[in-house]
């Protein structure tokens, strides 16, 4: 059974200061508070708050993908035997730009967020993982928008189950 982190209640001023948080995490303190129309002070102590609450973490922030040329946003997800994952997610990284590493549960045992110059690159990459580590499948999820382009659509506020009767 998979634990469930426990609900964290936010108010629009948490919900705004996330959202300023994720489109720029070098966000300015006073800026951060003018936006959200409460004092600086304010502002710091719901970031301290959220941060204790773990709702903030740290942050990662992303290259602007079209400067560096890379056109092909990709999720490469990985079934393997043994446990050479740490491997695995090496070899990607030195055969791609590799953003976001992460082991899943679900269909893959891995997942990798990298962005590569082509297709071939990308191809060389999974026929390299399957080859040299045995992976049973290795499957390349090429996306048509890369992600982290759209964060004003994330809804910070899940939907409230409604009663129909």
């Amino acid at each position: 059974m998979v634990d469930m982190a426990p609900t964290v209640e936010i108010d629009e001023k948490d919900a705004k200061i996330l959202h300023i948080l994720i489109m720029d995490a070098r966000a300015r303190l006073k800026d951060i508070a003018k936006e959200c129309g409460i004092s600086s002070v304010s502002a710091l102590n719901r970031i301290k708050r959220l941060k204790k609450l773990k709702v903030i973490t740290g942050s990662t922030l992303f290259p602007n993908i079209a400067e560096l040329g890379l056109p092909f946003a990709t999720t490469i997800g990985v079934i393997m035997d043994g446990n050479k994952k740490d491997e695995v997610l090496k070899a990607i990284g030195e055969q791609t730009n590799l953003v976001e590493p992460s082991a899943s549960i679900g269909m893959y045992d891995l997942c990798a967020l990298v962005f590569a110059e082509s297709i071939d690159e990308l191809n060389r990459t999974a026929q390299l993982v399957k080859k040299k580590f045995g992976a049973r499948e290795v499957a390349l999820n090429i996306w048509s928008i890369p992600p982290f382009q759209f964060f004003e659509n994330i809804d910070l506020h899940p939907l409230k189950e409604q009663n129909h009767g």
